[in-house]
């Protein structure tokens, strides 16, 4: 879904795409499934053979585009042979792709908010995933000294700080005032400064 712009021929995929396209533009609350439906030109039986529920639609899109990303970060730290570049690429990576397509960090980190129990539940596992990927990534880099614990919580507070501050300037973005390269290596320092104060 982060990379495609019109509309897929597999009638799940269209759904998803429309949905996407819909809840970022008009808003989760204001769009129906029948909204959905007609954009995706398919029937409302169709809609119910693939997701129980415009909620379920939401959890399911929400989990393709997070997996995705992960995925789209996890390349780029793994392609980086620098060791301690590692955390910069992947969390340029993850801001150029929020940045990039305005739609995909107002799904993630907007209109999924709140909307259920089943999409907080997506929500909190991809912010999971993200998490571990960058506990796995700056894990070398420290001292024996630090428990995996301690990284793992220090890996969901960074996750959680890079996010606020995609969601603070995600509007600037419109206005070209946002430079994702100082933003992602800012956001880096402190990472690995909340990483090596682990240390001391």
């Amino acid at each position: 879904m982060l990379f495609i712009s019109e509309m897929p021929i597999e009638a799940r995929d269209k759904l998803l795409y429309a949905s996407l396209i819909l809840f970022t533009r008009e808003g989760y609350k204001n769009t129906s499934v029948l909204d959905i439906v007609e954009m995706a030109r398919v029937s409302k039986t169709t809609f119910y053979q693939h997701f129980s529920s415009k909620e379920g639609l939401m959890a399911n899109l929400l989990d393709v585009i997070s997996t995705e990303i992960i995925e789209e970060v996890k390349q780029e730290i793994e392609k980086e042979s620098r060791v301690a570049y590692k955390a910069y690429v992947g969390i340029h990576r993850y801001i150029e792709i929020c940045f990039t397509d305005i739609r995909v960090a107002n799904l993630m980190l907007v209109e999924s908010v709140g909307v259920s129990q089943e999409v907080e539940k997506v929500r909190t596992e991809a912010h999971l995933r993200f998490a571990e990927l960058m506990f796995k990534t700056v894990q070398g880099l420290l001292q024996n000294t630090v428990s995996d614990v301690e990284m793992q919580i220090v890996s969901h507070a960074m996750i959680g700080a890079i996010n606020e501050v995609i969601v603070q300037n995600y509007h600037e973005v419109e206005n070209n005032k946002v430079n994702f390269e100082e933003l992602a290596r800012l956001l880096n320092r402190i990472v690995i400064g909340a990483f090596v104060n682990l240390t001391n």
